[in-house]
């Protein structure tokens, strides 16, 4: 005998929905990891660009210095 209130319709409704949530949930978290990986991509190369721009400036710098020492005023103990 059914029990009184019981609607057995409403149990499968419900999983239906726990299914179509699950469902969104698990695109949202897809999508995520997607956004996520492509990030990280972003970040290694910004990364790798702020390497070489170190690069450039450390050879930039060790360049100029020599010239920057043959620029440099001769103090008054050091002329001659």
């Amino acid at each position: 005998m059914p029990k009184s209130g019981f609607d057995g319709g409403a149990g499968r409704r419900q999983g239906r929905r726990s299914a179509q949530l699950s469902n969104g949930i698990e695109g949202q978290i897809t999508e995520l990891c997607r956004d996520l990986a492509i990030e990280a991509k972003r970040i290694r190369q910004l990364q790798e660009q702020a390497d070489e721009l170190r690069l450039v400036i450390r050879q930039w710098v060790s360049d100029s210095e020599p010239a920057a020492r043959e620029r440099e005023p001769v103090s008054r103990a050091g002329r001659r």
